[in-house]
């Protein structure tokens, strides 16, 4: 075999290179291209670039696809949708954080600012729905239509504020502000409590027929157990007003028909007088005389 010289060996390397670099290049460009024992594809940094801007390219069907990676911050970014299996997640850390129908449990903070429909909520902390319905931890309370309630539970519009809410032995429920109170039925009025505490029973309007199961006291602390209705002063009957005393009045305003009912009846005395005559105090005589 001839042997070749220093030049000619210099010109059949370079013929060989050219040739493998040419199948080579043929080889990585060939429409399925199989690479096996390769244990990872690299990227080199480049001198004052890095390895910012590399990544897989894909061309040929209209706008190139990229996935490569970028700065500010570092990220491996795509201008495609990424499709992972049914039953795969993305994952941080080792565990799930989004699954195809669910978040992972590891995701407690969020900013979303609309859902569907939602089941079994469980919230901890404040809650505030639209600058409208909230709800305080610290003093346990929920209010609708403002910030600051008066009670456990409060709903205020800018004229007024129904609350309920408890103290030690008694449970309260009403107007906080100076507003009447008003129990209604189809939305007529059945028992109102006016802001000066006077308190009506239906509506003037309305015949409604009130029934009163016990006793009913008028300006008494006890009520006798022998008697349906207990009063500490005089009652009207049907414009007839009828109260007690020790003798005929000397002064008020009577009409006729009063009565008085004397407090110290004796033998032969009487039960009492009645105004004949209306005036202030009109002119009573005594009626029911008493027998001896």
């Amino acid at each position: 075999m001839s042997q070749l010289n220093t030049s000619e060996l210099d010109a059949a390397i370079q013929d060989l290179g050219s040739s493998l670099g040419k199948i080579i290049n043929r080889a990585l460009t060939v429409e399925d291209m199989r690479m096996q024992s390769l244990t990872s594809v690299e990227f080199t940094a480049q001198e004052g670039k890095g390895v910012y801007g590399k990544g897989l390219a894909w061309k040929g069907d209209g706008p190139t696809k990229q996935l490569i990676y970028r700065a500010n911050p570092d990220r491996i970014w795509t201008d495609e949708s990424i499709d992972i299996g049914a039953e795969k997640a993305f994952m941080i850390g080792n565990q799930a954080v989004l699954r195809s129908g669910e978040l992972g449990a590891s995701v407690r903070s969020s900013s979303l600012v609309k859902v569907g429909t939602l089941q079994n909520l469980n919230t901890s902390g404040n809650l505030n729905i639209d600058d409208y319905v909230f709800y305080n931890t610290d003093s346990e309370s929920f209010a609708i239509g403002t910030e600051a309630p008066n009670g456990k539970f409060a709903l205020a519009t800018l004229d007024a504020e129904f609350i309920i809410d408890t103290d030690p032995g008694q449970v309260k429920l009403g107007s906080w502000t100076s507003d009447n109170l008003v129990l209604i039925t189809d939305d007529t009025a059945r028992l109102t409590v006016h802001s000066n505490g006077n308190i009506e029973l239906g509506h003037s309007t309305n015949a409604i027929k009130t029934t009163i199961h016990g006793k009913l006291g008028v300006g008494v602390n006890n009520l006798d157990s022998d008697v349906s209705i207990s009063t500490a002063g005089p009652i009207k009957v049907e414009g007839k007003k009828i109260g007690t005393g020790d003798e005929i009045p000397t002064s008020g305003t009577y009409i006729q028909g009063d009565i008085v009912y004397n407090n110290n009846p004796v033998p032969t005395g009487y039960v009492g007088w009645v105004c004949i005559r209306s005036g202030t105090p009109g002119e009573w005589k005594p009626f029911g005389q008493i027998s001896s």
